[in-house]
């Protein structure tokens, strides 16, 4: 998927129907066990969906010299995802602080900077064998 335009569909089909389920949930249910297991995994969509096309134009248009990667998009997008659903997890059980913010936080972005670093050493054979 070559086109920034893709990712604009991908992440509607993805957020449209989790953002109303989303919105069923939260104003037509009480917080029983499944309704807030469901309510997980529509914010988990739904942020995907979000993000998915924002992750797009970000390597688009900051990583020029490659074309759009994307492994590398939905890595992005579902690591983001993930982040928001365990912040989100913290503060029901009232233990978020902004220290446990900036530990999840800065977690992620130095797995996503590990894994670039992976990405870009390329393998060439007959070099130190």
């Amino acid at each position: 998927m070559k086109s920034v335009l893709a990712y604009f569909f991908l992440g509607a089909l993805l957020a449209l129907p989790s953002g109303a389920g989303l919105y069923y949930l939260v104003m037509y249910t009480q917080p029983y066990l499944r309704e807030r297991w469901l309510f997980f995994l529509a914010l988990f969509l739904f942020v995907c969906g979000v993000m998915l096309p924002l992750f797009a134009l970000l390597n688009r248009y900051f990583f020029t010299a490659k074309r759009i990667n994307p492994p590398t998009i939905i890595r992005e997008s579902v690591g983001t995802a993930l982040i928001v659903d365990l912040l989100l997890w913290f503060q029901i059980g009232r233990v978020l602080t902004p220290a446990i913010i900036m530990i999840c936080i800065g977690g992620g972005v130095l797995a996503e900077l590990l894994w670039r670093a992976r990405e870009a050493v390329e393998f060439r054979s007959g070099i130190d064998d």
